[in-house]
């Protein structure tokens, strides 16, 4: 744990020493607060609520940009083989990335929740599921983040790690969509089971479930599962890297 706290508080100080950090700070939570303001015409309560409307749409685009440097940079300045010669497991590595872009992801959520503080004031703001919807969007990071990392390995162009993730979080975005999989159902041409298949393979699906208020052990397990899946994926190839020297 010593390892991965030293490797996260590097990897959070880099993203303080980058101009990518501030553009991406200013944009997200300028385009969110915008967003959010348009709420305001349909009073206090619904201003929280369009926050988290466009929220996955926001993550699907910007998280990305925030993630396409992860390893993609260390592999193009040739920092990346040092790094494996470190005293220290290739996942407390992957780890150490891991936290230190959520960590920074998370406080930018943590100067989003002035909206519907401000709102309270003005309205009656139902805390229940903004709660929920916040622990729902930080999961939903968590599971894009590490979508993210793992094409970040695979390349040492940023531009096209971000493109590879850019699709990959648009088709699993759109797998989640309720109205894609009631067209897929109804076509006759997609067995039932393979759309249910689809479907519970999208981390949007689970945030809405969250967002709603329902907090399931099932979904929890199912981010768990998600973001295991693509940082083991993201070590076995700096582990490939590492043997291949």
């Amino acid at each position: 744990m010593h390892e991965i706290a030293i490797l996260t508080r590097r990897e959070l100080h880099s993203y303080f020493t980058s101009p990518i950090a501030y553009v991406f700070g200013t944009l997200f939570l300028g385009g969110q607060m915008w967003l959010s303001s348009m709420g305001l015409q349909q009073g206090a309560v619904a201003a929280p609520l369009l926050f988290f409307t466009f929220l996955p749409q926001v993550f699907l685009f910007l998280l990305p940009a925030l993630t396409m440097r992860l390893w993609s940079e260390e592999r193009k300045l040739g920092t990346l083989e040092l790094l494996l010669t470190f005293p220290v497991r290739i996942s407390q590595l992957v780890l150490g990335k891991f936290l230190a872009a959520l960590a920074f992801l998370t406080l930018l959520m943590a100067m989003t929740t002035i909206l519907p503080i401000t709102m309270s004031f003005y309205g009656d703001v139902d805390w229940g599921p903004v709660i929920a919807a916040y622990l729902g969007s930080m999961l939903m990071a968590s599971a894009y983040l590490s979508v993210g990392m793992f094409w970040s390995s695979m390349t040492r162009d940023q531009i096209i790690a971000m493109l590879l993730s850019l699709v990959t979080l648009m088709i699993l975005y759109a797998l989640g969509l309720p109205a894609l999989l009631l067209f897929l159902s109804q076509s006759g041409k997609v067995p039932e089971f393979v759309v249910s298949i689809l479907g519970a393979v999208s981390p949007y699906r689970y945030f809405l479930s969250i967002a709603r208020g329902v907090l399931d052990s099932r979904d929890l397990i199912y981010y768990l599962c998600f973001c295991g899946f693509f940082l083991y994926a993201n070590a076995l190839v700096l582990q490939a890297r590492k043997v291949k020297g």
